[in-house]
Order: structure tokens, then sequence, then C-alpha cells
């Protein structure tokens, strides 16, 4: 009687080395797969900083812009009684602030007065419906271009990019010459705080870590 051949199947799968393979160009792949991510979202990452930095600096300007447009010739009085001009700008103060009488407020706030200081940590706008002598704590302050540093020096994060603004600075545009000041009004003869001339253009100026330097010049309309 014939037996029929009973020997044992041979089973496929995979060998070792081919599971070795597999797990190594898994891993290859699944690498390139995490760092193409973290590059996309670190890239997304500092493109919603430049697009909140970017909205920061446009409110800012705006507001700037809006108080210069509407700056009134009414020459406050300082704490010591002194009138002063009614727009204004030095360099060698402390802080350095760009002071101005303004109107179009609405309501019961007809004029106030505005500072945009140049500080260590940035640049900030004070506003106040006290116009004469009024101390530091009757007004309201707003923070923009915010620092982590000191002043105008370089500093730098982890990342290798600057957080400090550089020079942030304003300038004027005489109408009379032409000429670019550092500071205004221009003193002269006959110059005082009543007659005091108003410039053709404010100039601000900063180097944002962000977005680069930028400058806005603010034409004035010309004092009737």
């Amino acid at each position: 009687m014939h037996c029929p051949d009973r020997r044992p199947s041979r089973t496929t799968g995979f060998t070792l080395l081919e599971l070795i393979v597999a797990v190594a160009i898994f891993a290859i792949v699944g690498t390139l797969a995490v760092g193409g991510l973290h590059s996309v979202l670190q890239a997304d990452r500092i493109t919603q900083d430049q697009s909140t930095r970017l909205a920061e600096v446009e409110v800012m300007l705006a507001l700037l812009e809006r108080d210069l447009r509407h700056a009134v010739p009414v020459a406050p009085r300082d704490q010591f009684g002194d009138r002063q001009p009614p727009l204004s700008y030095s360099p060698y103060t402390e802080p350095q602030a760009l002071r101005l009488v303004r109107a179009g407020l609405g309501g019961d706030r007809r004029l106030a007065r505005v500072e945009w200081r140049i500080t260590p940590t940035g640049l900030e706008r004070y506003s106040s419906s006290i116009i004469d002598g009024a101390p530091e704590d009757a007004g309201t302050t707003r923070q923009f271009l915010r620092t982590s540093g000191t002043g105008s020096h370089r500093e730098w994060n982890q990342n290798g990019r600057r957080e400090t603004p550089q020079a942030i600075r304003f300038a004027f545009v005489s109408r009379q010459t032409g000429e670019t000041r550092a500071d205004w009004p221009p003193v002269g003869a006959g110059t005082t705080a009543d007659n005091a001339p108003v410039p053709a253009q404010v100039i601000l100026a900063f180097e944002d870590p962000e977005l680069g330097a930028i400058e806005r010049r603010i034409a004035l309309p010309r004092r009737p």
C-alpha cells in the first residue's frame, strides 16, 4: 500500500534581515517626516509672530497719525505753570517724549494731552484729559513695541533673532526751511509757546526684530 509523501510544507514570511531593513527604512522615513513637520510648525509660528507684530505696529502708527492730525494749537502749562509749545519733542529729556494736545475725542473729553514716550521697554502712549499740570497717575498708558531688553541695545534670543528694537527716534521736517531736525520746535528769536510753528512732517523710525527697518512720515496740515 502506497503512502503519500507527508513532508512538512515550507511557511512563507519575512526573514530577520528583511525585518531589520524594513524597520530601518521606516525609521528613516519617520525621522524625515518629523523633521519636516517641525520645520513647517516653526515657519508657521514665525509667520504668526510676524502677523501679530505687524498688526500691533499698524495700530500704533494709525493711532500716532490720528493724534498728530487732530493736534490743536493749545499751549498747555507744565507743573510749574509755564506755557509749553502745542507740539514739542527733545531727544535730551528722560524719557524722550513727543508731547501734543489733541481734539476730537468726543463725549466730555474734548481735548487731551498726549505723550509718545521712548522708554527702555519700547514706545508708550500716555494720554490725559487734564491739559495743564496733570499728575502722572491722572492719565492712561498704552505700551507698544514691547521689548525684552533695555534701551536700544542689541539682545538676542536662543534662536539667534534680535528681540530689542533699535534706535526708536522721532524727527521733524521744517515747513519753512525743509530741513530735518531731531528736536521741535526750533529755537529762534521771537518763538514762543503761543506762536511755535507746526512741522510739515513728523517722522517715526525704528528697526523691528520681526519686520526690519520701518519709517513712517506723517504730514501735518498747515495751521490756519
